[in-house]
Parts: structure tokens; C-alpha cells; sequence
């Protein structure tokens, strides 16, 4: 039988897959979710490249939404391109702009949360070879661990997300999810953050307003 091609899995594809043994049909799909990895550890650092380079050249002022209207900011600009995703694009670019030093191609084999933990580091501690190889290889909470002990930072590992009180449960899983689906975030940790960075963004004039 002919191999279903993965470049998306659709409907038939797992029509074709289910027609094949268990072997190989198991191997395509995890080829194809390592795939999806793979884009998705990438995929946030060239977000934070396209924004700088967008932001550093002043690109949007040459750009127009659907309607033909040019963006009167760089702001308005990635709401646009990226409404699923634009906290997400923000925190790729703060990230992208602290760790700048670093070839690209290291920044991109390493994952959302050591080069969170990288920006905090000591500018001349993370050029250094291992520090990087161990960003690229180990988990945030052993990546964090390596650099107090053996560089003497003074980094903190993610916490676990406090839930609320019972009584206000409902309204924040109706948050989560709506984060989710609208920011595309893929745990509950991303979804909250992208609601603070959210109403942050909404409040902020306000809030300087009636300082």
C-alpha cells in the first residue's frame, strides 16, 4: 500500500493509516509529532527574529491590513499578523533582543524555557560553550541547577501555577480555555500568562491615567 504522506495528518491520511499495521502506521505519526516539535521549539524564536527585524527597519509602516489600511504602529502590526499568538510574539522578541550575542542557530535549538532562564544569566556566562550545550540538552530544572552551582547565578526553576479558590473556578477554566483557543498557548502555565500580558496591554493607559 502506498505510505500516506504526513505533511499534515488529515483525514484521510489516517484513513490510509488505519489500513496499515500497527508498526508502521505507529511510526509515522511519531515522526510526524517529532516533527511538530521540532517547528514548534523553532518556530517561537523566529517569531522574536521576524518582530525585531520588522521593528528594528520600521517594515510595517510599508505593510496594509485586509482592508488596504497601513498600521499606524508597529503594535497594531502583529495583533494583525499574529492575533493567536501576539504575547507569545512579544515574549520571542524580549527574548530574542536580551540574548542577541547568540549565533541563531544555537537560539534555535534550545527550548522556550532555558532561553527564558539564558536572558537572566550573566551576559558573559551564557556564550560559554557548555552553558549553551546544556540549554540545547537539559531540562529547565537541571539547566537552572547546573548554572547556580557550577556559574553561580542565582536562578529560579517555574513554579507550579497556584489554583484559584473553588468558588472562583469557572470563570478562570472559561479564561484558560479561551487563552488557548484565541493565543493558541499549549499549557495551562501559557494560557495565564497570556491573560495577564492581555489585560495588561488592554489597562495599562488607563492604569497611568488615574495614577
Amino acid at each position: 500500500m502506498k505510505s500516506p504522506i504526513l505533511d499534515s495528518v488529515t483525514e484521510l491520511s489516517l484513513i490510509q493509516l488505519r489500513a496499515m499495521a500497527e508498526e508502521p502506521a505507529g511510526t509515522f505519526l511519531d515522526r510526524r509529532l517529532r516533527a511538530l516539535e521540532e517547528v514548534y521549539k523553532r518556530s517561537f524564536v523566529e517569531r522574536g527574529l521576524i518582530l525585531r527585524e520588522v521593528q528594528e527597519r520600521e517594515l510595517w509602516r510599508w505593510l496594509a491590513d485586509s482592508n488596504g489600511f497601513q498600521y499606524k504602529c508597529f503594535d497594531d502590526w502583529v495583533c494583525d499578523a499574529a492575533p493567536q499568538s501576539r504575547s507569545d510574539c512579544f515574549a520571542a522578541l524580549r527574548v530574542v533582543k536580551e540574548l542577541q550575542e547568540m549565533p541563531v542557530q544555537d537560539l534555535l535549538q534550545i527550548k522556550r524555557a532555558n532561553l527564558e532562564q539564558l536572558k537572566k544569566v550573566s551576559s558573559s556566562v551564557r556564550i560559554l560553550p557548555e552553558v549553551v550545550a546544556a540549554a540545547k540538552s537539559l531540562p529547565e530544572k537541571s539547566f537552572v541547577a547546573k548554572m547556580n552551582a557550577e556559574h553561580d547565578q542565582h536562578l529560579e526553576a517555574k513554579q507550579p501555577v497556584v489554583m484559584a479558590p473553588p468558588e472562583d473556578m469557572e470563570e478562570q477554566e472559561t479564561a484558560i480555555a479561551i487563552a488557548i483557543a484565541v493565543e493558541g498557548c499549549t499549557t495551562r502555565a501559557e494560557a495565564l500568562k497570556a491573560i495577564y500580558i492581555s489585560y495588561i496591554q488592554d489597562h495599562a493607559v488607563q492604569a497611568e491615567q488615574t495614577a
